[in-house]
């Protein structure tokens, strides 16, 4: 409606122009659209470059501010992983007998709220067992999950030789969470680990942290 105000024309016996589409805009005013769209949401930015190419050229600085702000996986070099897909997919390929695999993303904000999602493409016996998914503290050596064979809280603390030690107590003013129930018990388990959406949403200032799966409802 904004667009038809500001560039409908009256035209001969009385006819008016179609509103603009976004491809017709000028650069600046597309630019304007797309900043705005990433401040509320970088995926917003994503789906706007889908509409055509013209819309795509013309949000070029914008989708890198939105590509640039993408969480990837930051692992160091291990014979037990591969990443791949510009460090957003990760492929366990071997396992040490004692030590279980631990990978992590970029830094998150300190304020406001943080909302990601991790796609399961694989998991063995297609039941989520052995996974995770969560936060961590800044040196990596607590975090916060869902198992995603129980559907239940695990805080994990690791060791710096890679051990994980589900017993240890969090950091001194973190909560523990271990085994509170998050989703119902076996929702992998039954339904199929394979392409399940884990979606994570941690509030910074309220210092609490949600899951769902699926696009479900949050608990």
């Amino acid at each position: 409606p904004m667009c038809s105000s500001l560039f409908a024309s009256d035209l001969a016996g009385g006819a008016t122009a179609p509103p603009p589409t976004l491809e017709d805009l000028p650069d600046e005013v597309v630019d304007l659209v797309g900043r705005f769209a990433l401040s509320n949401s970088p995926r917003d930015v994503l789906r706007l470059r889908c509409v055509c190419s013209g819309v795509r050229n013309k949000c070029g600085s914008v989708r890198e501010l939105a590509e640039a702000r993408r969480l990837r996986w930051r692992v160091s070099d291990d014979w037990r992983w591969r990443v791949s897909n510009h460090g957003r997919t990760i492929t366990v390929v071997g396992r040490s007998a004692d030590v279980e695999l631990w990978a992590t993303g970029g830094l998150l904000p300190r304020t406001g709220a943080s909302t990601w999602a991790v796609r399961v493409d694989h998991s063995r016996s297609n039941d989520g067992n052995g996974l995770w998914v969560g936060v961590c503290d800044t040196a990596a050596r607590c975090s916060w999950g869902l198992f995603l064979l129980s559907g239940r809280m695990r805080c994990a603390s690791q060791d710096a030789d890679g051990r994980l030690d589900f017993g240890a107590a969090p950091p001194d003013g973190y909560p523990s969470g271990t085994y509170k129930r998050v989703l119902q018990s076996g929702c992998l388990a039954r339904a199929g680990a394979a392409g399940a959406v884990v979606e994570v949403t941690l509030d910074h200032d309220a210092g609490s942290l949600s899951f769902r799966v699926n696009g479900g409802e949050r608990p």
